[in-house]
């Protein structure tokens, strides 16, 4: 039976698995993050940026960008040195990137965004401290778990396959 690959080459970067074990790492921070946000009644708001008003909308969207700014994480790190680097570093990195992403989404995207669909909006910038433990959450969570999956799903390719 033969094996398949998806190490791909891109330039000088090598990219393993990237693109699933980054969706899979934004999932899991996401659920972290999404947590917290349901715990402070802010599924309803991000709902709002949709025209919607349950937080079960608002979790299908805090999902979806989650993955998406999971992949985008991705596609940072594979393009720098650090793109072979542990766990720890990783979720370093991943809560840099959670303080980034709060700065830019949740500080002055969503007040923005809020604001032009004429919905109550905090101020710009809106530096709330719980979003940003939120972020960081997100951000440690996607680190470690980029690693990880990434790690285990170039070992499983790299076994010898057993038939």
């Amino acid at each position: 039976m033969a094996q398949t690959t998806t190490e791909t080459t891109v330039g000088r970067t090598t990219v393993r698995n990237t693109w699933s074990s980054a969706a899979i790492a934004g999932l899991a921070g996401g659920l972290a993050f999404g947590i917290l946000l349901q715990a402070m009644g802010m599924m309803p708001t991000i709902a709002a940026l949709y025209g919607g008003e349950s937080a079960a909308i608002g979790w299908l969207a805090h999902l979806f960008h989650s993955v998406v700014f999971g992949l985008v994480f991705a596609a940072l790190v594979v393009r720098t040195d650090y793109r072979d680097t542990d766990a720890r570093t990783l979720s370093l990195l991943g809560a840099g990137y959670g303080v980034v992403l709060w700065v830019v989404a949740a500080a002055i995207a969503m007040p923005l965004w809020l604001g032009a669909l004429g919905l109550d909006a905090p101020a710009i910038p809106n530096l709330d401290v719980a979003s940003l433990a939120g972020h960081l959450v997100y951000g440690v969570v996607l680190g470690a778990v980029f690693a990880a999956v990434r790690t285990r799903l170039y070992r499983r390719e790299k076994a010898p396959a057993v038939e």
